[in-house]
């Protein structure tokens, strides 16, 4: 099972997330649960950084399917558009978890 860890600080706001483990759907490279849970993370990562140009520590083991993601000290201008991208991950994410639910979890931790 996929597992999905949505940081959240006191106030709401989302600050990253932990990506682990191989959803089991089907056999590697056949997988459309990996494979969505892998494009939405990914394209969120992508947008942080390359699009927002906001700061993110990321690490990504592709052999156990980890991607982490942590915002930084994020500038005010850039608050809003990392919120967006990441609730939208997490809009996805959830969409997903609803039709698999044997294969992806997504849960939210308070950061303190």
């Amino acid at each position: 099972m996929t597992t999905v860890t949505v940081f959240c600080e006191a106030d709401g706001a989302l600050s990253g997330f932990d990506c682990r483990g191989h959803a089991d759907y089907a056999e590697a490279g056949e997988d459309i649960v990996c494979a969505a849970v892998s494009a939405l993370t990914q394209g969120t990562l992508n947008g942080l950084l390359n699009v927002l140009k906001a700061p993110v520590d990321y690490a990504i083991d592709e052999k156990d399917g980890i991607l982490t993601a942590s915002l930084g000290n994020v500038p005010e201008d850039k608050r809003a558009g990392a919120q967006l991208l990441l609730r939208t991950l997490v809009s996805a994410l959830q969409m997903l978890e609803a039709d698999y639910a044997r294969h992806i979890r997504v849960i939210f931790q308070e950061r303190r």
